[in-house]
């Protein structure tokens, strides 16, 4: 198996931090989630409307050509969400989310363009980190050359979990390779990452020298990719192990071990515990959750595969009942005597379909402005104190208006 199969910058987070989980990870059979399919077509659309706004072509060449490329997309991704009709969302919506960080984009490459007229700009490229990490590679959505700097974007479309460029190993990674992709051409000093998640309305951005930037590559990365080739690589359990999907997880030997301190707690009263004593159960809370439903998940497929384990098997779990047909429903207890206005219920849609609806400017100025929404303080909940939200006052709350 070669290296780049299990050294990837989506999992650097986990491997710099876990060498062994490399390993451990690649034994597992790869699994494409609906929202990687989601995410990939809605990167297809974000090259084709940042090439349509930079190239400069002929305005009705480039609409009609456009719009032949784009018909496309929507095909793929009405497809995509037929096959998958939970996922909350449409070609349309994912149009909308898409258009805002493209034009993102191509306000990054103006800017750029008009203080240095030789700027280039190049989407889904693919760049080489091999210099750093064994046959490493990855494609960089978009890059910026010009005026000293080389700026790196990159488009995270998912909405779970709110992503930041500081710091962040895989897209440092995708800049490490346009780096040594473009500094034989391009005279530049200065590195910019940038992170844009449109459906979080979040940009975060981090800059470094082309120096530190390689330094961290040496210093950091490339002992971690050798360490996480070798027989001994150390396993080390943490937050990654969630946060960056490691398929080895529900099975980790290392991760239940640390697992076992919250298990000496067990049954006893919070209130018994040291300070010391609490904060180390908190702080591993997340994971004993994490690695509980991964192992509930795991032995559920294990035991449908055939495999055995002692004391247990795989029982139908709670069902609830729906609906065949919603319009034949309907019809049926219409004819039955009831009219329409006792079957149905109506309620205004939801504040994130409403914005979609109207516009995120439309829906600020007629909603926002006239004092029509409102977001109300959210329950107490524990935090490390590195989280970067301020701390939570009841009191300064509660008064707040007095």
């Amino acid at each position: 198996m070669s290296a780049h199969a299990y050294l990837s910058a989506s999992s650097a987070e986990r491997w710099l931090n876990c060498p062994a989980s490399a390993r451990l990870a690649a034994k597992f059979p790869a699994d494409s989630s609906p929202a990687a399919s989601e995410g990939t077509i809605a990167h297809e659309l974000a090259a084709e409307l940042i090439y349509y706004g930079t190239e400069g072509k002929d305005h009705k060449l480039a609409d009609k050509e456009l719009a032949s490329d784009l018909e496309l997309i929507r095909y793929k991704a009405d497809e995509f969400y037929d096959k998958h009709t939970e996922t909350v969302g449409s070609y349309d919506t994912m149009k909308k989310a898409v258009e805002g960080y493209a034009d993102f984009v191509i306000d990054e490459y103006n800017t750029v363009k008009t203080a240095d007229p030789a700027a280039i700009i190049a989407t889904e490229q693919r760049v080489s980190f091999e210099r750093y990490v064994p046959g490493g590679f990855g494609t960089a959505d978009v890059v910026i050359i010009g005026n000293d700097t080389a700026t790196i974007i990159d488009l995270k479309f998912g909405k779970g979990v709110r992503i930041s460029a500081r710091n962040n190993p895989q897209i440092r990674l995708y800049a490490l390779g346009a780096v040594d992709e473009y500094d034989l051409l391009y005279d530049f000093s200065t590195v910019r990452v940038i992170i844009c998640q449109p459906r979080l309305d979040s940009i975060t951005e981090e800059t470094l020298t082309v120096e530190e930037l390689r330094a961290w590559g040496e210093t950091v990365v490339k002992p971690a990719a050798i360490l996480a080739e070798t027989d001994d690589a150390p396993c080390n359990p943490g937050e990654w192990c969630d946060s960056h999907f490691c398929p080895a997880a529900g099975t980790c030997r290392a991760r239940a071990e640390a697992l076992k301190t919250v298990a000496r707690h067990a049954g006893k009263d919070p209130a018994l515990l040291t300070e010391e004593e609490l904060s180390e159960v908190l702080s591993l809370l997340p994971t004993v959750q994490s690695f509980a439903r991964k192992c509930e998940d795991y032995a559920v497929s294990a035991i449908q595969s055939g495999q055995a384990i002692p004391g247990w098997k795989v029982v139908e779990g709670r069902s609830v009942r729906k609906y065949t047909d919603e319009a034949k429903v309907a019809e049926a207890v219409e004819a039955a005597g009831y009219p329409e206005a006792m079957i149905y219920e109506r309620s205004l849609i939801g504040l994130t379909k409403m914005q979609s609806l109207l516009g995120k400017k439309t829906f600020t100025e007629v909603l926002d402005k006239a004092g029509l929404i409102f977001k109300p303080p959210g329950a107490p909940k524990i935090a490390p104190e590195s989280d970067p939200r301020p701390s939570f006052n009841q009191a300064a709350t509660d008064f707040a208006d007095d």
